[in-house]
């Protein structure tokens, strides 16, 4: 397997709420596929994300806001995405020092960013949306990304 494993901060979101955003702010649907992390921070959508960021507040980082689905071979597609304001990855072990690694401050502008992208999510039908929509929290997500080497690239727009 290739990948690796992704500890953020962040909120959860429906991936047909998060297709809805990107669509209507220029980008393709994710089709629940993951994209690559070689594209972040430089991406369509890891750019849509900072700039929705940035106009609330110019000196955010663009590396730290991230959209992550996760994969597995074997997994069916996820209906689940995760939209993260810090992250760090896990190749195979490291020591996590929480508070430096993963800071809990929330960036000026990511409520926003947050609440637009929810919005989105209420014309979801039933069986697309999940558990705990838009919850901020500590989320581990796994992540082969070379099952999509040859696939659809969504970042387009």
């Amino acid at each position: 397997m290739g990948g690796a494993t992704t500890i953020l901060r962040g909120f959860k979101v429906s991936v047909a709420a998060l297709d809805r955003f990107l669509e209507a702010n220029g980008c393709n649907r994710t089709y629940s596929m993951p994209p690559f992390a070689s594209k972040h921070p430089d991406g369509a959508v890891s750019q849509l994300l900072f700039r929705k960021i940035a106009a609330y507040n110019p000196d955010a980082d663009k590396n730290r806001f991230r959209l992550l689905i996760p994969t597995q071979e074997a997994m069916d597609d996820s209906k689940t995405a995760y939209i993260s304001y810090v992250w760090t990855v896990v190749k195979a072990h490291r020591e996590l020092k929480v508070d430096e690694d993963l800071p809990a401050e929330v960036p000026k502008g990511f409520e926003e960013l947050r609440e637009e992208i929810m919005g989105f999510g209420k014309d979801v039908s039933e069986d697309e949306k999940i558990s705990d929509e838009g919850k901020m929290g500590l989320y581990l997500v796994v992540n082969d990304d070379t099952l999509y080497s040859g696939s659809y690239d969504f970042e387009g727009h």
